[in-house]
């Protein structure tokens, strides 16, 4: 059962950031602590985001707005890469951004545009 869960979290992280990318993640924060790594792995991707209740992209618009709203700019950079990974455009979060500025303030959004800014321009 764990190693199902395991398994289930890893497919899910490979289809937000690519398997590499993942993985890598994952082996970071198992350097962190391996029980803290497995737990977000098995408990978060593999239980959470997979629940039948919303399609990954609905959680992922979520993912952003609640990490947008916190301003939590590192995660939600991460977390715009993987929104654009699953198929949802920069145009689809660029209103995300905007529907938030009313409910999260306009501070809130500009660091939102920043981030978006940041995974969407050429290196």
């Amino acid at each position: 059962m764990a190693d199902d869960l395991h398994e289930k979290g890893i497919k899910l992280r490979a289809q937000l950031w690519g398997e590499e990318a993942s993985r890598k993640r994952h082996e970071d924060f198992k350097s962190f602590d391996p029980f803290f790594a497995d737990f977000l792995n098995d408990q978060l991707f593999a239980q959470i985001w997979t629940r039948p209740g919303l399609p990954i992209k609905s959680r992922s618009l979520i993912t952003m707005a609640a990490l947008m709203v916190l301003g939590r700019r590192p995660e939600l950079r991460t977390h715009m890469r993987g929104a654009l990974n699953l198929g949802i455009t920069a145009g689809e979060i660029k209103e995300l951004i905007i529907h938030l500025s009313q409910y999260g303030g306009v501070p809130t959004a500009v660091e939102a545009i920043r981030a978006l800014r940041e995974v969407t321009s050429p290196d």
